[in-house]
């Protein structure tokens, strides 16, 4: 059925299911991009006193616990359980990203031979997008997921 009017686009319709995807991608993409710049800004400020690595470690170490419990609350909807249980397993997600960052980061500073600062930052961020899809992954699949549990009434049970 078309619930669009005379002269407008007619309705998309998807599952249920993939739209709570989809405003959930959205959602932490929205929050991505604000750490994202943090990140930038972070980053070159701190290759101004530091090497590319330990500068890069900092500025994802200072962008993880706002982006923790931005996502937590807005992106999964978690406003119960274990604040401390899923700061631990983000802390897992967030470490396997990191190390994968860094090993992006410094290939990538290899193959360039001596970047300037903004190819080293691209490079940066490009190994920042990394880490990103490793703890959307994580978040999804391990930290925040809904159990997929389904009632099924037992024989002879009384309720």
């Amino acid at each position: 059925m078309n619930h669009s009017t005379a002269g407008e686009a007619p309705d998309i319709l998807i599952p249920s299911r993939a739209a709570g995807h989809i405003q959930r991608l959205a959602t932490f993409a929205a929050i991505g991009a604000a750490s994202t710049a943090a990140f930038v800004v972070l980053y070159a400020a701190l290759r101004e006193i530091t090497a590319p690595l330990p500068a890069n470690a900092f500025a994802l170490t200072l962008t993880m616990g706002a982006n923790f419990l931005a996502n937590r609350r807005y992106t999964f909807q978690v406003r119960g359980g274990s604040l401390f249980v899923h700061a631990l397993q983000y802390g897992v997600a967030y470490g396997l990203g990191l190390a994968a960052s860094t090993l992006v980061l410094a290939i990538g500073i290899g193959l360039a031979g001596e970047p300037g600062r903004t190819v080293e930052t691209a490079i940066a961020l490009a190994s920042g997008l990394v880490a990103t899809v490793i703890r959307y992954v994580l978040l999804s699949a391990w930290v925040f997921r809904k159990p997929d549990l389904t009632r099924i009434p037992v024989p002879g049970a009384s309720r």
